[in-house]
């Protein structure tokens, strides 16, 4: 009987081993896709400031070409 008990508790061992292994990785991974989401909030905003850049300028295209066809007809 306490051979038997010696043989549950030993496979056990070995599975608690790989369960805490795995937790090991899960941390690893968990920190990295934080430094991730940072990263791609980052990106998400330079690229919003980015499209207003663009949208201003088509703004400012389009009131300088209306205002010089305008002069052209007037």
């Amino acid at each position: 009987m306490f051979m038997d008990i010696a043989m549950l508790v030993e496979n056990q061992g070995t599975l608690i081993d790989r369960i805490e292994n795995n937790m090991d990785e899960s941390v690893g991974f968990v920190e990295r896709a934080v430094a991730d989401t940072k990263k791609a909030v980052k990106y998400q905003s330079e690229a919003r400031r980015k499209k207003i850049m663009i949208l201003i300028c088509c703004v400012i295209l389009a009131i300088v070409i209306a205002s010089t066809i305008g002069g052209i007809f007037a």
